[in-house]
């Protein structure tokens, strides 16, 4: 079942009938307000039989970006943007289409200094695009369905009618339950996006971090922490830590921290979530002994960015260890990763000794032991046949070989009889393969053909 997000007007959303396809919003230095096509609605049209989830809430996120106008050039400035939402876990894209009725605004005044040509947007200042009205199409299956609308983001409010008939405002962290009409459509109206700020396309510097103390620039970075009595650690703690070793700036810019916006709280949680660390409400989470975070800044004036991994280590949480145990190698062998592929050409000798995993790992159809290295595992494998060696059932009667010439013992291995053989064979000086038997550091050999 496809779903399809199309952009239509309101009457082609009431009717359900064919979607129109509109532009993205675009404002140019000509135009008074943000121009498009022919209806001043957003509508997700997610047609087909996907029923809405029970519970859950769905997301609707505009993107608006912004580009200054350089006077100097000539270049007009510019607004565009989309909306996504997520549904059913699944994200749906749509162009802000129409704004005849959408309007810009300096951040925080009042409707008499209104933006009425793009050529008055500069770098690095923050505005609020608003438009007037908007719809959610959910189609027809989900006609008469009760909703949790919501938004993943601080900076984008709406108003909805809920349930009970009242008008209500969706703001982050403040969903609105709705309920969809006999078309499975939802109408809102006011949409609100604010702390757009415009591009300078003529700034090319690009963003550094470095450490706060020193000054000196840094591609990586460590702190140090501790979690409370529970072995707890709050999302803000660690943030604050990192804000305090690591600052960043734009090349040529002397001024810290000069038009760079952080990684904040719910950025950190998502990449702790992301990596399986459950974080709650209040943004606790189980602090593991170590974990490394992506911590980014970006220059508003100009959108470059820049990533610093940072390892933080909490140091009153034990460092975890691996279970492992000490083999001998019967038979040289060569490392292999999670795939059976070799790595590197390193390899361990015969008779040494190997710290592994307590059991076996199946790799395709071989078994292997996992290498464990200061009580980490090391994503290394070892054949294992190289340490416990493969039963074998002897075709023939069969003699024990010192070397190609001369027998190790008396003994005669019977027909039939299982002896454990360790790793691949090896070719004496007469041209014939021999099998290690034996789990010991004696030349035992036994022919290859008599298995």
């Amino acid at each position: 079942m496809k779903k399809n997000l199309r952009i239509v007007s309101a009457a082609a959303a009431l009717l359900a009938v064919a979607p129109v396809a509109a532009s993205a919003v675009s404002v140019n230095a000509a135009d008074s307000t943000v121009s498009a096509a022919a209806t001043n609605n957003i509508d997700f049209n997610l047609t087909g039989s996907q029923l809405l989830p029970k519970e859950g809430q769905v997301n609707v996120t505009p993107n608006i970006t912004a580009t200054a106008a350089v006077k100097s050039l000539n270049i007009p400035g510019s607004i565009s943007g989309d909306v996504t939402t997520t549904f059913d876990g699944q994200t749906y894209k749509a162009n802000l289409s129409d704004a005849s009725k959408a309007a810009i605004w300096h951040q925080g005044s009042n409707s008499d200094n209104k933006v009425v040509n793009t050529n008055d947007l500069l770098a690095g200042n923050k505005y609020t695009v608003t438009l007037s009205s908007l719809s959610f199409n959910f189609g027809s299956v989900n006609a008469n369905k009760e909703i949790s609308l919501g938004v993943a983001s601080q900076n984008v409010s709406y108003k909805v009618t809920d349930t009970k008939g009242a008008t209500k405002t969706v703001s982050y962290g403040n969903p609105v339950t709705v309920k969809t009409n006999k078309d499975g459509v939802v109408e809102a109206t006011n949409l609100v996006v604010t702390d757009v700020v415009p591009t300078n396309t003529q700034n090319a510097a690009s963003v550094g971090f470095y450490n706060a103390v020193t000054g000196a620039a840094v591609q990586s970075g460590e702190i140090t922490t501790n979690a409370d009595a529970q072995g707890n650690l709050n999302v803000a703690t660690v943030l604050a830590a990192i804000k305090g070793a690591y600052r960043a700036g734009q090349v040529g810019n002397h001024i810290a921290d000069q038009n760079i916006t952080y990684s904040t709280v719910s950025d950190l949680a998502a990449e702790l979530k992301a990596q399986g660390i459950s974080v709650d409400g209040n943004g606790y989470f189980k602090a593991p002994h170590s974990f490394t975070l992506n911590y980014k800044a970006n220059a508003t004036d100009n959108k470059m960015g820049a990533t610093l991994p940072v390892t933080v280590t909490v140091a009153n949480v034990a460092d975890p260890t691996v279970p492992s145990q000490s083999k001998t190698i019967m038979h040289n062998a060569y490392y292999y990763d999670k795939d059976a592929k070799r790595v590197g050409t390193d390899k361990l000798t015969r008779y040494n000794s190997v710290t592994v995993a307590m059991s076996t790992t199946k790799i395709g159809d071989k078994t292997y032991y996992e290498v464990i290295e200061n009580g980490k595992a090391t994503g290394k494998f070892i054949n294992a046949d190289n340490i416990d060696g493969t039963k074998r059932t002897l075709k023939h009667n069969a003699y024990v070989y010192k070397t190609s010439k001369k027998r190790a013992n008396k003994v005669v291995l019977k027909k039939g009889e299982k002896v454990t053989t360790y790793g691949g064979t090896y070719t004496f000086k007469n041209g014939k393969q021999y099998y290690k038997i034996g789990n010991n550091t004696d030349k035992t050999y036994v022919k290859a053909s008599n298995f």
